[in-house]
């Protein structure tokens, strides 16, 4: 049974019908499967010349993206374009996934 307090008062209890407990291991694994999908977007993007990322390591490697369970980093070149399709790749995978991207934790930072 599970009751919250809502400004001081607590509401009724009600059951828990579904959900993870904390410390499941299962969620990491949910996230990657789901991550998946975005990694698979940008590359389409980059395939399809909607994004562009950057080049480092004397011109030997380039990236668009990193990964990691709880975070994503995306390097593009400083166009408005590839800015617009970034935002445009992330709203179809939000409705693709169900996951919400809060946009107000974003920043975007140009490197010289």
């Amino acid at each position: 049974m599970l009751s919250i307090l809502v400004n001081g008062s607590p509401t009724d209890q009600s059951g828990l019908e579904s959900g993870l407990h904390q410390g499941d291991p299962l969620p990491p694994f949910l996230f990657n499967i789901a991550i998946k999908v975005l990694n698979r977007l940008l590359k389409k993007a980059l395939e399809m010349n909607m994004v562009r990322g950057v080049d480092f390591g004397n011109g030997k490697e380039h990236a668009t993206h990193l990964q990691s369970t709880d975070e994503t980093i995306v390097f593009l070149e400083p166009k408005r374009d590839y800015l617009l399709n970034l935002k445009r790749i992330l709203r179809c995978y939000e409705m693709a996934s169900g996951l919400r991207i809060n946009f107000h934790k974003y920043c975007i930072i140009k490197a010289d």
